[in-house]
């Protein structure tokens, strides 16, 4: 499982203990919708929770999930870096959709 983007703590298997990992978008401009997709652990997005946008268990992350994300201008992050973050590797045909929605949002 990812380790948290803030703390760093290694991904635990037990939700109990309160360190299951979520995808969280945090905006790159305080008022703007569009956010940088991060993994972080329950304690660290409790914490955080002011400056954050979307909470979504890691277990619910889908391709499809991802690239709704996208899709509703909700990130804007580099989708190779969203992709290993999140799923520990970046399948190209993921990474090339994601892209094409970002581009679809800036033309």
């Amino acid at each position: 499982m990812a380790s948290c983007s803030r703390c760093g703590k290694a991904g635990e298997k037990e939700p109990a203990q309160g360190k299951a990992r979520s995808l969280v978008t945090i905006p790159y401009e305080q008022g703007l919708g569009a956010g940088r997709i991060l993994v972080y652990c329950r304690e660290c997005w409790t914490e955080m929770a002011e400056h954050i946008a979307e909470v979504i268990p890691l277990e619910m992350v889908s391709p499809s999930v991802l690239l709704d994300l996208y899709r509703t201008g909700k990130t804007t992050s580099d989708p190779f870096t969203a992709c290993q973050l999140v799923f520990g590797h970046a399948e190209p045909e993921l990474v090339r959709e994601a892209q094409a929605l970002i581009h679809s949002h800036c033309g």
